[in-house]
C-alpha cells in the first residue's frame, strides 16, 4: 500500500510537470493537415487496453480497468477497491500528396485516471486528458497563370499548433443497489463532467517573389475554457453461460467560449500596416450519440462493436482551404475482441496475459469538392500483470489510414503505440499479517 501510494504521487507530479510545461511552450501534440479545422483533430478514445481493442468502450463493463468512454460501466468496480491508471502515446504520420512525402512523429503524455467508490455501488472516476490537437504546417504555390502573369510567383504557408486538454469528472451508479424490480436492477447509469480548456495559434502567410520582403502575414490565437456533459447507460443480460451488455452514450452540444485575438501585417517595398482585434467567439463540436454491445465468457473472452455519430453539418469554419470545403456527418464503426487463456494459471505465465486486437472505420465530416475523408486502422496488444489483483501493463500498437492522393488530397499513413499502467489496490481492509 505504501509503495502503491509512493508511485501514485509520482506519476501525479510527473503529469503535473508535464502539463504546466505544455501551457507555457508551443508543443505539437499532432501534425496533421486534417487538424485545420475547428477544435483540431479529435482524441482517439480509450485508455491503453480500449485502444488494443479498436477504441471499443460503450458496450465495454469490466471491473479490471478504467473505462471512461461509458461513465455507467464504472458502477462495476468492486465497493472496497481504489483503480489508478496513466499511460503515454507516440505518434508517426507519413503524409503523401500525388508528388510529395515527409513524415513527423511526437511522444507525449496521455493520460492520468483514478477512480473509488464512494456510495454503495455508485463509483466516481477523475481523469486528464487530451480533448484535441492541432499541428500543420502546408505550403502552396500558385498555380493560376492569370495570378502569376500579375503579380508574380506566390507562395502560401499555412501553420498551427497546440490543442485543448480535459480534466473530466464522471460517476457510475448500479441501480441494483437502490430499486428492487429484477429487470431494472440490470441496468446502470452514467454522468460526466468535462472542463475543457487549451490553446489553439493558426498562421497565415501570403509572400511575393517580384518584391523583396513583401507579403500578408496573419493569424489567430485562441484561447478555450468551458464546461461539457455526457450521460451513459448499460444493461446487463444473462445468456446462458455467457455475459450480454449493451450500452448508449450522449454527448451533448459543445458551444465552447473562447478569446481570439488576430493579427493582421501587410508590408511592400514602401508601407508596412498593422491591425490587431481581440474579441470572445466560439469553438463548436456537435452533440454525439452512440451505441455499443459485447459479450463475454467470464473473464475468459469478449467482443463487441461501437457505432458512433456526430452531425457536423451546421458547423462553421473559418479556415483556408484550395478546394471546396464543407462538413458532413460523422459515421465511426468499431470492433475488438480480448481473450485470456486462464488470469489464474499459477504455471505458465503467458496463459495470465490477455490478448487483443480490433479494427475501426471512420466516415469523417471532412469533405473536399465532393470527395469523403475516410479512415480505417487495425489495432492489437496486450495486457500483462503485475503481482497480484489487477495491476497491469498494457501495450497496444495501431496502423491506419486516412485520406487519399487522389484529387490533390493528402493520405496520411499513421502507426501509434500506446502504454498503460493500471494498478488496483483495496482499501479499509486490515490485513491479518504483515
Amino acid at each position: 500500500m505504501y509503495m502503491f501510494k509512493r508511485i501514485m504521487l509520482a506519476v501525479i507530479a510527473a503529469l503535473l510537470l508535464n502539463v504546466a510545461g505544455a501551457q507555457n511552450d508551443d508543443a505539437v501534440n499532432t501534425f496533421t493537415p486534417y487538424s485545420l479545422y475547428g477544435v483540431g483533430d479529435l482524441a482517439s478514445p480509450g485508455f491503453s487496453f480500449q485502444r488494443a481493442m479498436g477504441g471499443l468502450g460503450i458496450g465495454l463493463r469490466t471491473n479490471r480497468a478504467i473505462n471512461y468512454i461509458n461513465p455507467a460501466s464504472l458502477s462495476v468496480q468492486d465497493t472496497l477497491s481504489f483503480m489508478f491508471d496513466f499511460g503515454g502515446e507516440m505518434q508517426n504520420y507519413y503524409l503523401s500528396t500525388a508528388d510529395q512525402t515527409t513524415a513527423s512523429n511526437s511522444l507525449n503524455m496521455h493520460h492520468l485516471a483514478m477512480s473509488f467508490p464512494v456510495w454503495r455501488k455508485m463509483v466516481l472516476a477523475v481523469s486528464v486528458m487530451p480533448y484535441s490537437s492541432v499541428g500543420y504546417n502546408i505550403t502552396e504555390k500558385e498555380t493560376d497563370p492569370a495570378v502569376i502573369n500579375t503579380t508574380g510567383g506566390v507562395t502560401y504557408t499555412n501553420r498551427g499548433e497546440g490543442g485543448l486538454n480535459q480534466v473530466m469528472m464522471s460517476a457510475g451508479l448500479s441501480l441494483h443497489s437502490i430499486v428492487s424490480n429484477p429487470f431494472l436492477q440490470r441496468f446502470s447509469i452514467g454522468g460526466e463532467a468535462h472542463y475543457i480548456f487549451g490553446s489553439i495559434d493558426r498562421y497565415s502567410n501570403v509572400s511575393f517573389a517580384s518584391a523583396a520582403n513583401a507579403g500578408v502575414n496573419s493569424g489567430r490565437f485562441i484561447r478555450a475554457s468551458d464546461f461539457a456533459f455526457g450521460v451513459g447507460l448499460q444493461y446487463e443480460q444473462p445468456v446462458g453461460a455467457y455475459g450480454l451488455t449493451v450500452g448508449a452514450t450522449y454527448q451533448f452540444q459543445n458551444n465552447m467560449r473562447a478569446e481570439q485575438t488576430s493579427f493582421r501585417h501587410v508590408q511592400s517595398s514602401s508601407s508596412y500596416s498593422t491591425l490587431d482585434t481581440t474579441f470572445d467567439t466560439r469553438l463548436f463540436v456537435p452533440s454525439s450519440f452512440g451505441v455499443g454491445i459485447t459479450l463475454h465468457h467470464g473473464e475468459q473472452w469478449l467482443v463487441g462493436l461501437d457505432y458512433t455519430f456526430r452531425d457536423w453539418t451546421n458547423a462553421t469554419f473559418d479556415a483556408p482551404s484550395s478546394k471546396v470545403f464543407k462538413a458532413r456527418p460523422e459515421h465511426i464503426v468499431r470492433a475488438g475482441f480480448e481473450r485470456t487463456p486462464n488470469r489464474y494459471d499459477i504455471r505458465y505465465f503467458l496463459k495470465r496475459w490477455s490478448y487483443r486486437a480490433g479494427l475501426y472505420y471512420e466516415q469523417t465530416y471532412l469533405q473536399f469538392d465532393h470527395h469523403r475523408i475516410t479512415a480505417y486502422g487495425l489495432t492489437a496488444g496486450v495486457g500483462i500483470p503485475i503481482g497480484n489483483r489487477n495491476n497491469a501493463l498494457n501495450f497496444s500498437a495501431e496502423i491506419g489510414q486516412r485520406g487519399t492522393t487522389d484529387n490533390g488530397l493528402v493520405r496520411e499513413l499513421y502507426w501509434k503505440l500506446t502504454l498503460g499502467v493500471s494498478l488496483y489496490d483495496i482499501w479499509f481492509v486490515q490485513p491479518r499479517f504483515e
